[in-house]
């Protein structure tokens, strides 16, 4: 859900192409998405998972049932390897440059050599050698499973996308007032990713790398359509586009002071709402995340849904909308 900071440059281009050709190694591309069950990048997720679970005191990985009767076997080599890499992710040396830096160069999207800067170059050399190291007892223990519950949630996904993908896409950039740029976005499945079960980050380039948890309950079932397009949104959704610039325009107008996330709240919003309609009028009933969970502080999520059907309706313009929801916080105060 949470969007990571990265140069951006949106082109003006057409929304919506023609269908795309498969993405090499893709389990399916669709207009939109490229999905992948890589095991680099689910290795990384999994070393970056075992640090929070160290920090919480909670059960590593390898550390109960059958994983660890597997890990307890392997070559005192792998075991190393992989206790090494815990480790070095523990320490957590990085930079956020360089983890954004690794996470775009396992996708795909920031080739090493073309990184010019030697410390961060060094950084994802290190890094690389560390998560080699760390792989042997990963597949050998853990990966065929994890990579048969990323698959199993892609089955979840495709009918939903087949069904409403070419609706809901066309939607979002109208609603939006920005196009799709970039397409298809690259959707790497993984275990964890965070506790919110998913984030986007650009590169310095028109498009969007997804990372999405197969396991985080927000993202089963119906609500797999949503989270995907709630990731996708974060492109729609940038500091200079007219979202952001109608909320801040609004608050400059009454001198208010609006919450940090509120073009976030805002968009999970817009972006759930557009879902709900698209698969109402195919008959089928859905609750947006924001409300069936009741995400974010009551006062602004109830202001929010007061004050924005007006402009999905189009009987409000975005800037209006904005202003009213303005008016709601400020009132509410």
């Amino acid at each position: 859900m949470k969007h990571l900071a990265a140069v951006l440059v949106l082109a003006a281009t057409p929304a919506i192409g023609a269908a795309q050709t498969a993405a090499p190694g893709a389990l399916l591309t669709t207009t939109h998405f490229a999905f992948y069950s890589d095991l680099a990048t689910n290795v990384n997720d999994a070393l970056i998972a075992a640090v929070g679970a160290r920090r919480a005191m909670q059960p590593e990985l390898f550390r109960a049932g059958a994983e660890q009767a597997c890990f307890d076997a392997l070559p005192a080599s792998a075991r190393d390897g992989w206790t090494r890499g815990v480790g070095y992710y523990v320490e957590g040396k990085s930079t956020g440059l360089q983890r954004l830096l690794l996470r775009l160069e396992l996708a795909g999207l920031v080739p090493r050599d073309a990184i010019t800067d030697t410390v961060n170059r060094g950084y994802l050399e290190e890094v690389a050698a560390i998560r080699a190291a760390a792989t042997h007892a990963y597949q050998q223990c853990r990966w065929p499973a994890q990579d048969a519950r990323n698959r199993a949630w892609l089955d979840q996904v495709r009918p939903l996308l087949a069904r409403h993908e070419a609706a809901v896409g066309q939607e979002l950039p109208r609603l939006y007032r920005v196009p799709w740029n970039g397409l298809p976005f690259r959707v790497d499945i993984v275990d964890v990713v965070s506790v919110n079960g998913g984030n986007s980050a650009s590169p310095d380039s028109p498009t969007l790398h997804i990372l999405i948890s197969s396991s985080n309950a927000t993202n089963q079932q119906a609500n797999a359509l949503e989270m995907l397009f709630h990731e996708a949104s974060h492109f729609l959704t940038t500091p200079d586009s007219p979202l952001s610039a109608a909320l801040a325009a609004a608050a400059r107008e009454v001198n208010l002071t609006l919450p940090n996330d509120i073009v976030h709240q805002v968009h999970f919003f817009i972006t759930g709402d557009a879902v709900r309609r698209v698969r109402a009028r195919a008959g089928e009933a859905y609750t947006p995340v924001v409300l069936a969970q009741k995400l974010f502080p009551d006062a602004s999520r109830e202001a929010i849904a007061r004050t924005w059907p007006a402009y999905l309706d189009g009987s409000k313009t975005m800037n209006e909308a904005a202003a009213d929801l303005v008016q709601a916080l400020a009132a509410a105060r």
